[in-house]
């Protein structure tokens, strides 16, 4: 199977998949305050709910949601909270946090959330978004060619997940580099402030006008 057909495609996704959103902040936040494989287990998550996403736009779940506008309003709804409550819960912690607190090895803060919640975290977050949705819908009907079959469908997701994966992976190893970590942990109150607040800004900018 040629890959000439999919090129444009893969080509409009790199440019989306690189631009700072959610997962990238999510990401960015685990790697610095923790470790690279905390990142990269975040970066993961990213990844599945990507997935999720793509499958439901391959399979015309889209059109779906335009039938039943309610749906993707219920959808909205639910991603708007939970960005929200995720950016209140971190303003919150980062309040109470303690100084001695950043001065915690990396390695004792990786431990703390556990590899299955560092992946949730990453799913939940790009699961908040259900814009991404009607921007699969529009990618796949716009430049997936019409006579693709099944294997180029499965082959072009693969393709798909893979930049994320690369993506999101390489920003979890640069995130992770000791010199990072240890300005994140001088300015770690600041920046859990900074970062809480813009996910309740992305939040809020879901909510159904």
């Amino acid at each position: 199977m040629s890959w000439l057909p999919i090129l444009p495609l893969l080509g409009v996704w790199i440019l989306v998949v690189m631009s700072p959103g959610p997962d990238f902040l999510i990401v960015l936040r685990h790697s610095a305050g923790g470790s690279r494989r905390s990142g990269v287990r975040v970066a993961a998550g990213v990844v599945t709910g990507i997935g999720v996403w793509a499958v439901a736009g391959l399979f015309g779940v889209t059109m779906l949601v335009q039938r039943f506008e309610w749906l993707y309003t219920a959808a909205r709804v639910a991603g708007a909270l939970f960005l929200v409550a995720f950016g209140v819960a971190t303003i919150r912690a980062a309040r109470k946090r303690s100084p001695q607190a950043d001065d915690e090895p990396p390695a004792i803060a990786a431990r703390r959330p556990g590899r299955l919640r560092e992946w949730r975290a990453g799913l939940l977050t790009n699961l908040a978004n259900p814009k991404a949705l009607v921007f699969f819908g529009a990618l796949f009907a716009s430049l997936l060619p019409h006579h693709a079959n099944l294997a180029m469908r499965a082959v072009t997701l693969g393709a798909m997940l893979a930049v994320a994966f690369a993506w999101f992976s390489a920003v979890a190893f640069l995130a992770g580099s000791p010199w990072i970590t240890r300005g994140y942990g001088r300015l770690r109150k600041r920046l859990d402030l900074l970062t809480g607040g813009l996910f309740v800004g992305m939040g809020a900018l879901l909510i159904p006008r």
